[in-house]
């Protein structure tokens, strides 16, 4: 994936929940005067991930002088859909999108453009053009993470569980794929068990408890997300099993408060930052670069990516997350 820079303020990311809303009931930075309107959809707010996207756009939003709204499909594609075809109602100029399906979300995204509407896409890569393009390097991500494991677990053998989403978000599953791909690279004796688990926390951990019923001998979980991982280090914790290695994602602040208090031995070793803030700022910044027409259409743009371990989880929140 080509990397674009872009010169823009670097700031420090500040971990302050902001409040949730729904398609029905956005959040709204105050037209006034601005220039643009610009809506941004999350995949879902109840997750840390989104919430904090779109801090990160508020942010950018304010400082530009964008009237911005925020939108929830909660995981939803129909509600999504309708959150679409309403925005495309109100004609808005922009609209920034991790789409609950690459695939599902194409149609979308190509009526949105045909209605004049700027659309830059983020964390899920949609199957057709989009003006702008704000992504991770997901199999990557899983690499490293697979390196981290291996670093820890120093025998040939054993079994790692691997969860799985659906194969329609080829993100997460590209993170998943990253890991095994590292692991079995490299320890050709470690073997797999993956499992779909898709939903909320308590989803999460029913799939978790069962798999470690049926599989005891599970010496580590890859875990595509932030909440996943938070599930599945109290999940090991409650029945006795803190031997089992943790890699997560996201870099949440559960996650971070997890390894400040387990310490250097926590078995939560591993979690991806994709530094969200930074994502919604990125993707503000970029729809206003598109509708000034400072910026081509069809700009890819790799957002920074980092690793929170127990040995940096103390330094962790003064990094800075600029391009």
């Amino acid at each position: 994936m080509k990397k674009v820079a872009i010169l823009m303020l670097a700031f420090v990311m500040v971990f302050t929940l902001v409040s949730c809303s729904s398609g029905n009931d956005p959040g709204v930075t105050d037209e006034g005067d601005a220039p643009y309107r610009v809506a941004v959809i999350v995949w879902s707010m109840a997750e840390e991930f989104g919430v904090y996207v779109v801090e990160g756009a508020r942010r950018a939003a304010d400082r530009l002088g964008i009237s911005m709204t925020n939108h929830d499909p909660a995981g939803d594609m129909q509600k999504m859909i309708a959150i679409i075809e309403d925005l495309i109602q109100q004609e808005v100029d922009a609209v920034i999108i991790a789409p609950v399906e690459g695939t599902g979300a194409s149609p979308y995204v190509d009526a949105m453009r045909e209605a004049g509407i700027i659309v830059v896409n983020y964390d899920l890569e949609v199957d057709t053009f989009a003006d702008g393009y704000v992504l991770s390097d997901n199999y990557q991500g899983g690499r490293d993470s697979g390196e981290l494991f291996l670093e820890r677990y120093l025998e040939d053998e054993g079994l790692v569980f691997v969860t799985q989403d659906y194969p329609s978000v080829l993100a997460t599953i590209d993170r998943s794929n990253g890991f095994s791909d590292y692991v079995k690279e490299n320890r050709p004796g470690m073997t797999f068990v993956d499992q779909l688990t898709v939903g909320t926390r308590d989803t999460y951990r029913t799939t978790i408890e069962n798999t470690l019923t049926a599989y005891p001998e599970t010496i580590g979980i890859f875990c595509y997300t932030g909440d996943i991982a938070i599930v599945a280090h109290n999940v090991v914790k409650t029945i006795g099993r803190e031997d089992i290695i943790i890699c997560g994602y996201d870099a949440t602040p559960e996650q971070i408060e997890i390894m400040k208090q387990d310490g250097l031995d926590s078995n939560l070793i591993s979690s991806v930052a994709l530094y969200p803030i930074n994502i919604g700022r990125l993707c503000v910044e970029t729809a206003f670069g598109l509708l000034e027409g400072d910026i081509e259409p069809g700009i890819r743009i790799e957002s920074v990516c980092g690793m929170l371990t127990p040995a940096n989880v103390n330094e962790f929140e003064d990094l800075e997350y600029a391009q």
